[in-house]
């Protein structure tokens, strides 16, 4: 189902209005029917112990890019929920910024199954994932 660019803009208005997305500092930059784009600045708070981002962070910004995929492609409304998630991260995340992207790869009637990943401001892999997300139907009206 194809979305208008005002569907498009609510969606990245709610889902960068988000709590978590605030304090962690993530952006959604683009959710529409071809995936979606997120960003991120590592800064000294998201780091452990070796000076490198948590992976908490990195998989927070793969799940995210995932569902947003889904969610715009989605009728507006539809709502999507984190069933399973693998992820591997592939390189240290260095402070600096940091590009998670997602995409569907396969669409059921209630069952997703998204791909993501995060490259840091080189370009390089540093994580990347795949999940299975549930369709919640939007309310009816």
């Amino acid at each position: 189902m194809s979305k208008d660019a005002s569907a498009e803009a609510r969606l990245r208005e709610t889902w960068n209005s988000c709590g978590y997305y605030n304090l962690v500092g993530m952006e959604v930059t683009r959710a529409d029917e071809s995936g979606s784009e997120f960003r991120i600045e590592v800064l000294p708070e998201h780091l452990q112990a070796y000076g490198t981002a948590h992976g908490g962070i990195l998989a927070g910004l793969v799940d995210a890019a995932m569902g947003l995929a889904i969610l715009g492609r989605a009728p507006e409304g539809e709502g999507c929920a984190t069933v399973e998630m693998k992820i591997n991260f592939v390189a240290p995340a260095l402070p600096g910024p940091l590009v998670g992207r997602g995409s569907v790869l396969h669409e059921g009637r209630r069952m997703v199954v998204a791909q993501g990943e995060a490259r840091d401001g080189e370009g390089r892999l540093v994580a990347v994932g795949t999940g299975t997300f549930q369709r919640i139907p939007a309310p009816a009206s």
